[in-house]
């Protein structure tokens, strides 16, 4: 005879709701959880160590489409699979754009382009720098191409028939000096004379004073201000440059003089950019040859 009040208590009812409960959410937990195999089998392989275990499953490799890990090992992938796994990735367009090659004659255009504009932005600092003595000596400024040449009239630079600079010659090559240093490209100094031979003397000829006094001037520039002796050039000329006419007192005067010219070099960056105004890129090695 079964006795009354058999089975279990009623608190087992509760606590089986509350262990199936838990179960659900261990589930759900664990369907959420990402395993990240790499750690996975560093830990099993650490484990396996401890525990004397001999055999070992050692990865080949990792294989992760879109940011998840499908493949354990990387033997023997279908390279075709793969690709149409990977389909719906937008393909990436190559745009190659040939730039047009400047011709010859262009070339010297842009050259020629550059070359001007620094042309002009030196003759404009020395002729700001010289502005009184511009007004009252004689003294000028002019640009020919790439080519920037200050005249200085005898009467201010030299004593008659010496190669000794006058101190105001030499205030004015003070004031100049900080320019052509800054100032990148060769710079030739020139003598120039009238055609009145001379007569006795320290100098044989006309030739020899304008050379002298170009030299004189170099070596102010040299030894007083520094100047790079690689930029420098002496040039005489005698009479055989006239820039005026012999036959009359103010010509002769025009053609005793001394001359600094600076020359501007051909910079390669500054030609490159005129070239991008034109829409086209020159390279260095056509330029050099």
């Amino acid at each position: 005879m079964a006795k009354k009040g058999g089975g279990a208590p009623a608190w087992m009812a509760t606590f089986a709701d509350l262990m199936s409960l838990l179960l659900t959410l261990f589930v759900l937990m664990l369907t959420f959880a990402e395993m990240d195999v790499v750690k996975y089998k560093a830990i099993a392989g650490s484990m396996a160590n401890a525990l004397g275990v001999a055999r070992k499953d050692k990865l080949s490799g990792i294989v992760e489409i879109d940011g998840s890990l499908r493949r354990t090992a990387a033997k023997n992938v279908d390279i075709s699979k793969r690709e149409e796994e990977v389909e719906h990735v937008s393909d990436v367009q190559t745009v190659s754009v040939e730039l047009p090659t400047l011709s010859e004659e262009e070339l010297e255009a842009a050259l020629q382009k550059v070359t001007n504009k620094k042309a002009d932005e030196l003759a404009e600092a020395l002729s700001a720098a010289m502005e009184d003595e511009m007004k009252k000596s004689g003294v000028s400024v002019e640009r020919s191409g790439g080519e920037v040449v200050i005249r200085f009239p005898s009467s201010i630079a030299f004593p008659s028939g010496s190669n000794s600079l006058n101190s105001d010659f030499t205030d004015l090559i003070n004031k100049l000096a900080p320019i052509l240093q800054r100032t990148p490209g060769e710079i030739i100094v020139s003598g120039h004379t009238d055609n009145i031979p001379l007569r006795g003397g320290a100098f044989e000829s006309n030739w020899d004073l304008s050379a002298s006094r170009a030299t004189a001037v170099i070596h102010n520039l040299l030894f007083d201000h520094g100047m790079d002796p690689g930029r420098m050039t002496v040039q005489g000329y005698g009479d055989s440059r006239p820039i005026a006419s012999n036959d009359t007192v103010e010509g002769r005067s025009s053609n005793r003089r001394v001359e600094i010219s600076i020359i501007s070099p051909d910079a390669m960056t500054e030609l490159n950019e005129a070239a991008e105004e034109a829409g086209a890129t020159i390279s260095r090695g056509f330029y050099d040859e």
